[in-house]
């Protein structure tokens, strides 16, 4: 493998944050501020914007129609203060340009949304949770039907993952919980050098290959 578009899933290269330093922003700072439901493929979320393209905390949470032209959310929010300003900032600094960055809380525990893609063409998100348990994961279907599926901890990893492969979020806790997630859209995507193990390839024949960080 020697291209991006080879690889569905990879952790971020030679990027660590402070887990708990940015769930005590979330608790203390961001859960206090107003938040927006949203229902998306048959599953419910509570959201904040941390950029969006008017600095509101509300735009960007529902989906962006195509239709309308790609204006890039990068204005800061409320939330995008204390450590999770950091966070931003060291995101940039590893070289991405994110835009529409927001965390969105998972609400239908033991609902599982259907297969979907977002893009139709390679298209990254970036994720870094926040709040998770071990019943939470992120799925992909291949092109033979199989079924591809990785939990994301929230150690302070972040993670790269393609959506114009067919996908899905699942939260199968049969339990109250919550799984909060900051994610954001990238343009341009990752480099080929910026995927760093564990990862997916695309197709089954690729391998995995081992990337130093």
């Amino acid at each position: 493998m020697k291209h991006s578009r080879d690889v569905m899933f990879a952790r971020l290269a030679n990027f660590r944050i402070d887990a708990d330093a940015l769930r005590r922003h979330f608790v203390d700072h961001v859960c206090t501020l107003p938040s927006m439901p949203y229902r998306d493929n048959r599953v419910d979320y509570i959201g904040w914007a941390v950029t969006s393209r008017d600095g509101t905390l509300t735009d960007g949470i529902r989906r962006i129609p195509s239709k309308q032209p790609f204006v890039p959310g990068t204005a800061p929010t409320d939330a995008c203060s204390g450590y999770l300003a950091t966070v931003m900032d060291a995101l940039h600094d590893a070289g991405l340009k994110p835009f529409r960055a927001r965390i969105m809380q998972l609400e239908s525990e033991g609902a599982e949304m259907p297969l979907h893609t977002d893009a139709l063409k390679e298209t990254w998100r970036l994720h870094i949770p926040i709040v998770t348990n071990p019943n939470c994961f992120f799925e992909w279907q291949r092109a033979d039907g199989s079924i591809e599926s990785v939990h994301l901890p929230a150690d302070g990893s972040a993670w790269l993952v393609r959506v114009d492969v067919n996908h899905r979020a699942v939260n199968r806790s049969n339990e109250p919980s919550s799984r909060a997630h900051l994610l954001m859209g990238l343009n341009p995507g990752p480099a080929f050098q910026m995927l760093a193990e564990p990862w997916l390839p695309v197709f089954r024949s690729e391998g995995a290959l081992a990337v130093a960080d």
